[in-house]
């Protein structure tokens, strides 16, 4: 595979014409500059190096090794929008790269003049993605504190018989005297209570 960077972008290919064909041809937009790697940088140490906008992957349709250094990608921390661009259409393929990672699949002979757009559009479609996931992932954890708050005051309730607002109000006290949030002084008394031996 020989990976190349255009510009803040990287094109990887298992094959050299092909790869030299496309990096021409990206070439010639003004905007880009395009610098060729050689066959012993792996794709993870060209994304560390060049940090780019955007990783190009062009594959045979029989070909899914690439796939892996895509996977690769993302297990090692150096996660980017990924256009994979292949010479034949094939579902079975492009399901494969989705799961893998690729946000943008491509048939090769794709118009040059349709290229730049596709890129951005990957681009933007990854973005848009990464902030979908992040939401997600923030609502997830609001969801578990809320809950682990609901358990340490049900357990309070439980302890000194009171009301849930009393409940809440003395894990507020403590959270302000402290100086720290609600959720950590919840965590901290569920532990307690779990180490406290039953009378």
């Amino acid at each position: 595979m020989n990976p190349s960077r255009l510009c803040n972008k990287a094109l990887a290919d298992e094959n050299s014409h092909r790869a030299g064909a496309l990096a021409r041809l990206l070439e010639a937009e003004a905007t880009l500059d395009v610098i060729l790697l050689d066959d012993a940088t792996s794709l993870i140490d060209a994304v560390r190096h060049h940090m780019p906008d955007i990783v190009l992957v062009d594959i045979s349709r029989a070909d899914r090794d690439a796939l892996d250094s895509v996977r690769a990608l993302s297990a090692s921390g150096q996660e980017r929008p990924v256009a994979l661009f292949v010479d034949e259409d094939d579902e079975s393929l492009m399901e494969d790269a989705f799961a893998a990672g690729v946000c943008s699949y491509n048939v090769l002979d794709t118009p040059v003049k349709d290229v730049k757009p596709l890129l951005r559009s990957a681009i933007a479609l990854y973005r848009r993605f990464r902030e979908t996931n992040a939401e997600l992932l923030a609502a997830r954890k609001t969801l578990s504190e809320r809950e682990t708050i609901d358990r340490a005051k049900i357990l309070f309730m439980k302890q000194e018989r009171c009301k849930e607002e009393d409940a809440y109000r003395w894990f507020r006290k403590q959270a302000m005297q402290q100086a720290r949030k609600i959720i950590d002084v919840a965590r901290d008394y569920l532990a307690h209570q779990n180490r406290t031996p039953s009378p």
